[in-house]
């Protein structure tokens, strides 16, 4: 069986812990626990997936493998096979300014469509079936068209484009060149598979576009919470969600503008679920170091039921919040590629529906889940497991449509 070929755009707490995680399981140090359909995907198991190459602008991690920094994250355990993932150079386009990293980046130093051939290259080169974009959270801003793409890559105009932007064409251009599809994850809440000109690339290349934004924790409890009262009839009158965190993207969402990003993806859903605008704050509140990757969440949701009576519901809890993105994420490049296999092309929807917070219109992620599971068996990829156990795999799912 091939193996699946997945490399990172940001080498950070999720591409880390992506890494270690995958090692460990396939020496049987843990099991597949926190992702969500384990080896239950046809034609693809976990341990078929490596990762030979990433990409970063810390000067630390630039020319080494993942093996020589992973020590950076106190919880991550260092394996022999770290080693076979090399760290490029990618581009910085802003991604870091203010934050304690000591940036380089291939466009200081070379036009962005210089910058487009060096990443295209490397993808090429190195075979790649899945790229992942898991950089650091950006403003959130969108593109008019395919021409402006262009013109601004050709004209060198770095400060019109995002990273995650950068990365997803790069990505295109690859499987363009190559004439084979792509797999392209943009995980952070930047307009990139909400963007109709990356959907444009990503058909035009036959490739598959997910995005935008890992669900991972939050989000998720508030979209299926959202469809249960309203499925009882109760009206949410409205919702605030806080959290606090210690990792690097909470520290690059002190942020304003870069916070909004990350509110909207969170809050998008509500209107799409309720059939009703909700006033809601939820969005990330504060930067604390000590509080490392295990973030602090606060929810509070008020309602009225019957007979006018005002009920109000709030949650606390902490939530690692690296692992949990990472989990979803060895999901995703599988489905992604299953995706391929059968010669879809451009956004996934059906895949961004459950995995992600913000893409198109929206419902619950038990009803996506739902949506996901006849997809992934209804068109299974020839030969690639018995039917058997199709049949087995999909059994969580017996019942839930009646």
């Amino acid at each position: 069986m091939s193996k699946l070929k997945v490399g990172f755009f940001g080498t950070g707490y999720v591409a880390s812990t992506f890494v270690v995680g995958l090692e460990r399981i396939k020496v049987k140090e843990v099991d597949a626990t926190g992702v969500p359909l384990a080896n239950k995907i046809p034609g693809y198991n976990i341990e078929d997936i490596e990762v030979p190459i990433a990409f970063d602008i810390d000067k630390k991690k630039i020319g080494k493998t993942m093996s020589d920094f992973v020590s950076m994250y106190p919880e991550l355990k260092n394996l022999p096979a770290l080693k076979n993932t090399r760290v490029l150079e990618g581009v910085e386009l802003k991604s870091v300014e203010n934050m304690p990293v000591d940036a380089a980046g291939l466009e200081k130093r070379m036009t962005l469509s210089e910058a487009v051939d060096v990443i295209k290259k490397a993808i090429i080169e190195n075979d790649m079936d899945c790229m992942i974009s898991v950089t650091c959270t950006e403003a959130l801003f969108d593109l008019k068209n395919r021409e402006e793409l262009e013109s601004i890559i050709k004209n060198n105009e770095q400060d019109k484009i995002t990273g995650s932007m950068f990365y997803a064409y790069a990505s295109f251009m690859a499987a363009k060149e190559r004439g084979r599809g792509i797999v392209h994850i943009n995980g952070i809440p930047s307009k990139v598979a909400n963007s109709p000109v990356f959907k444009e690339l990503a058909e035009e290349t036959k490739s598959i576009l997910i995005g935008d934004d890992i669900s991972s924790g939050q989000s998720r409890f508030l979209s299926d919470f959202m469809e249960h009262y309203k499925e009882i009839n109760r009206t949410m009158l409205c919702a605030i969600g806080a959290n606090w965190g210690g990792n690097m993207d909470f520290f690059r969402l002190q942020d304003a503008e870069r916070n909004e990003s990350k509110k909207k993806t969170k809050t998008s859903c509500a209107n799409d679920i309720l059939g009703y605008p909700l006033e809601s704050d939820i969005k990330p509140h504060g930067y604390l170091s000590p509080l490392g990757d295990k973030k602090t969440v606060f929810m509070h949701f008020p309602m009225r039921s019957f007979n006018g009576a005002e009920d109000e519901i709030y949650l606390c809890g902490r939530v690692n919040d690296s692992p949990a993105a990472a989990g979803m994420l060895v999901d995703m490049a599988r489905l992604g590629k299953i995706a391929i296999d059968r010669s879809e092309s451009g956004t996934a929807d059906i895949i961004n529906s459950f995995y992600c917070k913000w893409f198109g219109k929206q419902k619950s992620k038990i009803l996506a889940y739902q949506a996901l599971i006849k997809w992934l068996y209804q068109k299974d990829i020839s030969n690639a497991v018995p039917t058997a156990a199709v049949q087995e795999s999909a059994e969580p799912v017996a019942g839930q449509a009646e």
